[in-house]
């Protein structure tokens, strides 16, 4: 996606890691990945990253047709998901990602 339309990182990930993802769920939904979180054995930042990564899968397939504008727009917007689900897909990225 980065080579293609140029959405870099910086564009979305910097508010999901410093806000904690508030801005992308609602206050419940936040509750329960803050929950997962902090009871992960890896820890917070190593947790945040899967479930950061977790989303980016989730709406990959729409990430790879969109264009610029509309691949920003759904990283800053992030559609309505199964939280459950999400936290699955990041539970299994679990030691697939460097340390």
């Amino acid at each position: 996606m980065e080579v293609i339309t140029k959405v870099y990182p910086q564009y979305y990930a910097f508010r999901w890691i410093t806000l904690l993802l508030t801005m992308e769920f609602s206050f419940n939904v936040c509750i329960h990945i803050w929950d997962a979180m902090l009871g992960d054995p890896e820890g917070p930042p190593d947790t945040l990253l899967r479930i950061c990564c977790a989303m980016l899968i989730l709406v990959r397939k729409r990430l790879l047709v969109g264009d610029f504008t509309a691949n920003i727009q759904l990283l800053q917007h992030y559609p309505q998901t199964n939280i459950d689900h999400l936290l699955h897909i990041a539970n299994r990225l679990r030691g697939t990602m460097p340390s």
